[in-house]
């Protein structure tokens, strides 16, 4: 099984719901924290990119969306914590779950990026 952690936005590039981190980067970027919540929502960022094997760009489109092994807990435990400052800024995060995907583009031990497919089983939210 394979999750995804969405906000409730559409992603322009994918028409997609958007994932938690493009959310969590644009509000660092928005200037709408306080100045702790912004060292809180860095140093989480931060330790996602220290431990979470982040894929060639020029191999992925942005139209690619990506899933975490439900046998990924340390990390989907992290992207509750990273949900957290987002949802105190009234941005509701929700997880999808899909049991097979149909085009996967990328893959490591914890996480795949796939394309949407007519192959993907249903998608459902939570």
């Amino acid at each position: 099984m394979y999750i995804r952690f969405v906000v409730n936005r559409i992603d322009g590039n994918s028409h997609q719901p958007q994932g938690v981190f493009t959310a969590a980067y644009d509000l660092l970027e928005s200037g709408d924290m306080s100045p702790d919540e912004h060292v809180y929502l860095s140093e989480l960022l931060t330790w996602f990119a220290d431990n979470l094997r982040i894929p060639n760009r020029a191999n992925i489109t942005d139209r690619a969306t990506f899933w975490y092994f439900a046998s990924a807990r340390l990390f989907i435990g992290r992207m509750w914590e990273l949900a957290n400052p987002l949802k105190t800024h009234d941005i509701f995060v929700s997880t999808q779950t899909c049991e097979t995907l149909g085009c996967c583009i990328y893959g490591d031990a914890h996480q795949v990026a796939a394309y949407p497919s007519p192959y993907d089983a249903p998608i459902r939210t939570a």
